[in-house]
C-alpha cells in the first residue's frame, strides 16, 4: 500500500527541481519522499535528493540513510507498515532492506520511529513527537529525564502510559524507557527505593502502571481490565500476570508492593491493590493518600478545550504582553532577573470588569496556551464557621500551591475566582469575630501576595470595593469590558458560523451583549434545534435575544447584566 498516488510519473527524478535555499524540515521529507519513490535507491536519486537530505542530517542529527528512512515512514504517517512495504514504496529488494535495520534501530533509539511487534510481525511508524516537530520545523531534541522530581518522574509515566495505551509505543518500549527513566534518577527515593527489589520487567511495568492509576485517579485498586492495554499479544504476560495473582505467589506480594484486595473480609481473586506501605511512604510527596488532583482544584492545562476569545484592542495588547511573559522561557528569564535585582519573583494579576465579558475563560485559555496547569480556589470551602478554620484553610491554600511550584517543572497558575469576598476593603474597630475572621485573612492574603513565588491570577466583578493594600499588589490590572460592536460580531459569527455577515451585524448593533450573553442565546438556540429537527431563522434569535434581556424593553441593558 502506498501512500501517494501516481500522477503520470510527474515526480520521476529528471523532472524533481529541488530548491535548497529556505529548506524546512517539512519541506525536504516531502520531497526526498517523493524522490526515493520506486527510485531502488538508486546514485541518480542521492545526487538529486543530496541538498534535502544534508538539510535533514544537520538540523536532526543523523545519517543519509536516517534521513531516507524517516522521511518515507513521514509519508506513511498514521500508518503502522512493515518493512516489505517500505522495501515496495522505494523499489528494493526485501533483503536490501535488512542492510537498513541498525538504522531503524537508532532511529528508534531517538524515539523517531516506533517499533510495533503483534503475533511476531514488526511494524514501523513515525512517531508524533517527530511528525509534529517536522510539521512546526523544529529540531528534535533529545528529552532530559535526568534531575526528576517524583512530580515530575509521574508525569512522564503519565505520558508513556497514554503512549502505550494508543499504541505508540510497545511493551518493550515502555519498560526501556522507564528504565532509562530510573537509570537518570537513581537517586530519587522512590527510584531507589523501587530499584532495591530487583523486580523482573513484567512486575516493574505493572506497579509503575497501577501507582500511575493511584496518582492520575486517586483509586488503588487494580482489576484486570485496568493493566490489559500494558502487555503485548507476543508476550502473553497478561495471562501468566492474572494466573500469579491468582496464586497469591506474585514477587508483588512477597515484596509489600501490592496485595490482594479485600472488602467487608471478603477476597476478591482477580482485584489487587497498592499497599499502604506505597500510598504513605513510597509516594508521599505526591499527596496521593487523601486527595486526587481533582479534589484539590488542580485543572491540566491539557484538559482544556480550546475556545475562540475575542477582545477590544486595548484589552488585547495587555493580555497579549502578559500571555508572552508567561511562556515558560520568558518567564524563568524574567524571574531569574528580577531576583539579581533584588526584586520579589511572583506575579499578581487582577483581572476585573462585568460578568460575562470573558475574565474566567481567560485565566483558563491562557493557562493552556502558556502550558501551566491551574490551581482554582473556591472561596466557599476556604470560609468556615469555626473560629480559626478560615485562617488555617488559606494558609493551607498557599502552603499546597508553594510545593506545587517547588515540585513543578512550570509553575501552575493559583486562580481566585470572583474574589470579591476576600479582597475587600478591611474593616476598622471590627468587634464581631466574623469580621475580624475577615480582617485576619485578608492580612493573610496580602502578606502571602507579597511573598509569592509563582503566579497568581484573581477575578472580580467589583472593584470600588477592593482594599488598596491589594491594588498595590497587583503587578497587571487589566480591564474586561463590553466587547465593541466588531468584536461582537466576531463573537456572533464565531458560535453561529451559519450566521449571515449582515445578520451578524445587525445583531451585534442592537444589542448590547457581552460574549457570555450571546454564548447563553447561542445554547438556546442549539437546545432547539435539538429538540425540533429544524434550524432556527433570524427572527427567533431575535426572540431570544429580546427573552435575555430581563427588562425586555428596547434600551441597552446596564453594564454587567
Amino acid at each position: 500500500m502506498k501512500p501517494m498516488t501516481k500522477h503520470s510519473r510527474a515526480h520521476e527524478l529528471n523532472e524533481v527541481v529541488v530548491n535548497s535555499e529556505n529548506l524546512t524540515l517539512l519541506v525536504a521529507v516531502e520531497q526526498i519522499a517523493n524522490l526515493v519513490e520506486d527510485s531502488a535507491l538508486s546514485k541518480e536519486f542521492f545526487a538529486k535528493a543530496q541538498p534535502c537530505i544534508d538539510h535533514l542530517t544537520q538540523r536532526l542529527k543523523i545519517t543519509d540513510t536516517q534521513a531516507v528512512i524517516l522521511s518515507v515512514a513521514a509519508s506513511f504517517y498514521g500508518e503502522w507498515c512493515s518493512l516489505a512495504e517500505y522495501a515496495s514504496y522505494m523499489a528494493c529488494r526485501r533483503l536490501q532492506m535488512l542492510h537498513y535495520m541498525e538504522d531503524l534501530m537508532s532511529l528508534r533509539k531517538r524515539r523517531f520511529i516506533r517499533i510495533h511487534n503483534r503475533n511476531n510481525k514488526e511494524s514501523y511508524q513515525i512517531s508524533k513527537e517527530a511528525l509534529e516537530a517536522i510539521r512546526k520545523d523544529k529540531n528534535i531534541e533529545p528529552t532530559n529525564i535526568s534531575g526528576l522530581t517524583i512530580v515530575n518522574f509521574f508525569e512522564r509515566i503519565t505520558m508513556l502510559v497514554g503512549q502505550r495505551k494508543d499504541e505508540e509505543i510497545t511493551f518493550d518500549d515502555f519498560v526501556e524507557e522507564v528504565k532509562d527513566m530510573m537509570r537518570e534518577n537513581a537517586a530519587l527515593p522512590f527510584v531507589a527505593t523501587l530499584k532495591s527489589y530487583d523486580l523482573c520487567d513484567s512486575d516493574l511495568a505493572l506497579f509503575l502502571w497501577a501507582c500511575n492509576m493511584l496518582v492520575s485517579d486517586n483509586d488503588p485498586t487494580i482489576l484486570p481490565y485496568d493493566y490489559e492495554d500494558l502487555y503485548d499479544g507476543a508476550h502473553g504476560l497478561m495471562r501468566a500476570q492474572n494466573a500469579v495473582f491468582r496464586s497469591k505467589k506474585s514477587p508483588l506480594f512477597e515484596r509489600g508492593l501490592m496485595c490482594p484486595k479485600n472488602e467487608d473480609g471478603m477476597g476478591r481473586p482477580e482485584a489487587i491493590e497498592l499497599t499502604a506501605f506505597v500510598r504513605n511512604e513510597m509516594l508521599a510527596g505526591l499527596d496521593v493518600e487523601t486527595e486526587s488532583k481533582e479534589s484539590r482544584g488542580i485543572i491540566s492545562c491539557s484538559s482544556i478545550t480550546p475556545k475562540s476569545l475575542f477582545y477590544n484592542p486595548k484589552e488585547e495588547r495587555s493580555l497579549s504582553q502578559l500571555r508572552s511573559l508567561l511562556e515558560p522561557e520568558q518567564f524563568d528569564s524574567i524571574c531569574s532577573r528580577l531576583e539579581a535585582k533584588g526584586l520579589r519573583r511572583g506575579f499578581a494579576c487582577l483581572f476585573y470588569g462585568g460578568p460575562g465579558t470573558g475574565k474566567t475563560e481567560t485565566v483558563l485559555q491562557l493557562a493552556r496556551q502558556t502550558g501551566r496547569d491551574l490551581v482554582q480556589v473556591n472561596i466557599s470551602d476556604i470560609k468556615s464557621m469555626w473560629v480559626g478554620e478560615s485562617e488555617k484553610n488559606i494558609k493551607k491554600v498557599f502552603d499546597s500551591y508553594r510545593k506545587l511550584v517547588r515540585d513543578s517543572e512550570r509553575a501552575p497558575i493559583l486562580f481566585f475566582n470572583e474574589a470579591d469576598a476576600i479582597l475587600g476593603k478591611r474593616m476598622e474597630n471590627v468587634q464581631r469575630s466574623v469580621d475580624k475572621m475577615e480582617n485576619s485573612m485578608q492580612n493573610i492574603i496580602l502578606q502571602e501576595v507579597e511573598n509569592l513565588e509563582g503566579i497568581l491570577i484573581a477575578t472580580t466583578n467589583l472593584t470600588k470595593n477592593l482594599d488598596s493594600a491589594f491594588e498595590r499588589r497587583f503587578l497587571y490590572k487589566i480591564e474586561f469590558s463590553k466587547p465593541s460592536e466588531e468584536a461582537k460580531r466576531a463573537i456572533w459569527q464565531s458560535m453561529l458560523p451559519s450566521l449571515s455577515e449582515a445578520d451578524a451585524k445587525m445583531l451585534a448593533t442592537k444589542y448590547d451583549f457581552s460574549g457570555g450573553q450571546i454564548e447563553n442565546i447561542t445554547r438556546k438556540q442549539a437546545v432547539e434545534e435539538i429538540l425540533t429537527g429544524c434550524p432556527t431563522d433570524i427572527d427567533r434569535l431575535i426572540e431570544f435575544c429580546n427573552d435575555e434581556r430581563l427588562d425586555n424593553s428596547t434600551a441597552r441593558p446596564r453594564i454587567g447584566y
